[in-house]
């Protein structure tokens, strides 16, 4: 179950990395801030993958020590790094020379914190490279819980702690530009976005608490790959759903209404039937069927559009001194439609003429 979490989240990945290097194409004023993401969308699409146990054995199998481990903290460090550097320029005002020196200082902080953390772990590492901690698949303390080496629990400490800063760092980001975004789908987009940050926090605390725990001979009665393997794929999913959502999300809304008003032209079918005998309509339907049958998504504003004054027009013809509550003159499209589907659904057990009567206060 948590190897077919992470195949779908590498799946999801892909296709999120995809989407923001063709948008990235597409900029033409600054590119900067998007080649940093396209770097941390590659660093994340490659840590996820050493994240399954038996990519992971393979791998320590040809080299013959840990070096799973070793490549997937550098990867996911540096996914870390490049994302929270793009949230800093994105955010910043690059023309402000203040905010850009700000934007640099915490760049080179960032990067230093990042060498530093890790250095010290590798450093660390190489002492124990074969280290029980540090093992892929059954016998390695991710799958296998048991007493660890204060050492090896200071290499995970040290090197998560610094994940951590980055991630917390564009948690705050996302959240805050959230708030002052004006693009619907922007800001919905952060927001799920920051929902896979916070996982991604709770992963970090799982790790040192994990770790912490079994350094002092406290033994987790779970596996800790399968705690960090679920918290891996649910914070992915959804940073990278968020971060493609202002890409897909309006496209998605667009079928969305397209299939509402295709929904609310069938409704009205019946009706604009019984309306339309007595005027001219424009590229009527030869029958139902061919109605059911007009499914182009970009078509059926307009057909709805067309059936609502079509019904206007069998309405005026048949009864000129009516008008409805709404009319052509309505603030907007939707007011018409929701007044049709009334007179529709009361056609369905009264005459016509009755309805009509009683919606103009007539007896």
């Amino acid at each position: 179950m948590l190897t077919a979490a992470l195949v779908v989240t590498v799946v999801v990945a892909a296709a999120a990395l995809m989407t923001r290097l063709r948008m990235l194409v597409r900029v033409t004023v600054d590119r900067r801030p998007g080649h940093v993401l396209a770097l941390g969308f590659v660093a994340w699409f490659l840590a996820v993958p050493l994240e399954i146990e038996s990519i992971a054995m393979a791998v320590d199998r040809w080299a013959g020590w840990a070096l799973a481990w070793t490549l997937l903290h550098v990867i996911a460090c540096a996914g870390g790094f490049f994302t929270q550097t793009f949230y800093w320029l994105a955010t910043s005002d690059r023309t402000d020379s203040l905010q850009r020196a700000t934007v640099a200082s915490s760049v080179r902080r960032s990067a230093v914190l990042g060498v530093s953390a890790l250095t010290v772990g590798l450093i660390l590492f190489a002492t124990r490279p074969r280290d029980v901690n540090f093992l892929s698949g059954p016998a390695g303390r991710m799958v296998t819980p048991g007493p660890v080496h204060p050492v090896a629990a200071l290499i995970y400490i040290v090197i998560v702690s610094y994940f951590a800063y980055t991630i917390a760092s564009f948690t705050v980001t996302s959240w805050r530009w959230a708030a002052k975004a004006d693009l619907p789908w922007l800001r919905r987009g952060l927001r799920i976005h920051t929902v896979g940050c916070v996982f991604g926090l709770v992963f970090c605390a799982h790790v040192i608490g994990y770790q912490l725990a079994e350094a002092v001979g406290i033994i987790p009665p779970w596996p800790e790959l399968q705690g960090d393997g679920a918290l891996v794929a649910l914070s992915l999913l959804p940073a990278f759903v968020g971060v493609t959502a202002p890409g897909w999300g309006p496209r998605v809304e667009q079928i969305a209404r397209s299939l509402r008003h295709y929904r609310h032209r069938r409704r009205l079918y019946p009706l604009w039937r019984m309306l339309s005998g007595s005027v001219v309509t424009l590229d009527p339907p030869q029958s139902e069927w061919q109605d059911r049958l007009r499914l182009r998504p970009g078509q059926q504003h307009a057909l709805v559009y067309r059936r609502v004054i079509e019904l206007w027009d069998g309405l005026l013809a048949l009864h000129p001194t009516m008008s409805g509550s709404v009319g052509l003159d309505g603030p907007d499209l939707a007011g018409d439609i929701d007044w049709w589907l009334e007179i529709a659904r009361a056609v369905r057990s009264r005459p016509l003429d009755e309805v009509l009567a009683s919606y103009q206060g007539q007896s």
